[in-house]
Formats: structure tokens, C-alpha cells, sequence
């Protein structure tokens, strides 16, 4: 029972910083230029104190929240040390960019981590076919994110929700807790 609640609260907790950024870019009002570098700053040092958390537990770190988290740092050394012009391409790509970012941890992850994109160890065969679905997700993702351009519910909040439940549910037919 611990542990479920402890799971439950890790998967509250796992997207905070990401949560932190949409309230601060975009649930105040109009986005501006400077809620946008306010957000990065902010949530990207939530994001930070997460990574170093999740980065230094035993259990594999969920790369959906990684991918997240280190699209935020970026962002946030970005506004940091004031490199605009990479602050104008996370503009220019919108929501897509953050996809982008878990795309590439997922392929890091899906070759190169046991535990594969769904951070579950298990059956070596089993365990890259979930990672492929997710990594095929976050392409679909990726997708509706250029579709939905500019509308942060469609474009980011509900796929983030989305491949977070497929995360799970992958994770769960792997075997045990997810």
C-alpha cells in the first residue's frame, strides 16, 4: 500500500515543474515575451531540484518527466544567460519543441538504457516494443502539437496527459507497479 501511494504522489509530483511553466506562460493572461522568460526561469529550477531527485533515486528516472525537465533547463539557461535566438526557435517551434525534447530522450533511452523510453525493466523484446509504442506516441504528439500550434490545451496539456497514461498502462503489462 505504501508503495502504491508513494506512486501516486511520484506521478503528482512528476510534472510539476512543466505545470509551473504552463501557469506562468500561459494562465495569467495573454503570453508575453517576458512571461515566457519569467516561466523559464522559474520552472526551470523546479525543474532542475526534480531532475537531481528523480536522477538519484534506484528506480529508472520516467523519461516523459526527463525529456520534459530538460527541455525546461534549456529554456531556462537559455533565458539565463540571454541566448534569444534559442528562446525564438522554442517559440517558433511552440509546443512541438517540448516533444521534440522527449523524442530525444526517448530514443537515447530506447537503444541505449535496459529499461528502454518506458523506464521499466523487464523481457529485453518486450521491453523495446513498449518503447517503440511510446516513441511512436510522442511522434503522434509531436504531430498534434504542430497541428494545434498556439493552443496550449490541445497542443501540449492534453498529449502530455495522454502519453503519461500510456506510459503507465505500458509500464503495468510489463509487469508489477508501474
Amino acid at each position: 500500500m505504501k508503495a502504491v501511494a508513494f506512486a501516486i504522489l511520484e506521478y503528482l509530483l512528476g510534472f510539476i515543474a512543466l505545470a509551473l511553466f504552463a501557469y506562468l506562460a500561459f494562465g495569467r493572461g495573454p503570453a508575453t515575451d517576458d512571461g515566457f522568460v519569467h516561466a523559464f526561469r522559474t520552472s526551470g529550477v523546479v525543474a532542475l531540484a526534480e531532475l537531481i531527485f528523480i536522477l538519484g533515486r534506484a528506480k529508472p528516472a520516467n523519461r516523459l518527466v526527463l525529456g520534459a525537465n530538460i527541455w525546461l533547463i534549456a529554456g531556462a539557461g537559455a533565458a539565463y544567460l540571454e541566448l534569444w535566438w534559442w528562446l525564438r526557435l522554442y517559440r517558433e517551434f511552440g509546443e512541438a519543441s517540448l516533444f521534440a525534447s522527449m523524442l530525444i530522450v526517448g530514443l537515447v533511452s530506447t537503444w541505449l538504457s535496459p529499461a528502454g523510453f518506458v523506464a521499466k525493466l523487464g523481457p529485453a523484446t518486450e521491453v523495446r516494443r513498449a518503447s517503440l509504442v511510446l516513441l511512436a506516441s510522442v511522434l503522434v504528439a509531436l504531430a498534434v502539437a504542430v497541428y494545434f500550434r498556439g493552443n496550449v490545451k490541445f497542443a501540449a496539456v492534453l498529449p502530455v496527459i495522454a502519453l503519461s497514461w500510456l506510459n503507465r498502462l505500458l509500464r503495468v503489462r510489463l509487469g508489477g507497479v508501474a
